[in-house]
């Protein structure tokens, strides 16, 4: 996870702002996976996603 996040803020992925009055920022959480490779490695992947069902129009 620290690794995903890492190449999020490297990348710039988003930027920081001020939230509008009155507004609430969107839920979100980390999703993980774990592949297996041929050769029984294994490789742990984890991303981060938001909670879209959380959201008002």
């Amino acid at each position: 996870m620290d690794e995903e996040h890492q190449a999020l803020m490297e990348n710039q992925t988003w930027d920081l702002v001020k939230l509008p009055e009155g507004k609430r920022e969107l839920q979100n959480k980390w999703v993980f996976k774990v592949k297996d490779e041929e050769g029984g490695k294994k490789i742990y992947k984890a991303r981060l996603v938001v909670k879209g069902f959380t959201q008002k129009q």
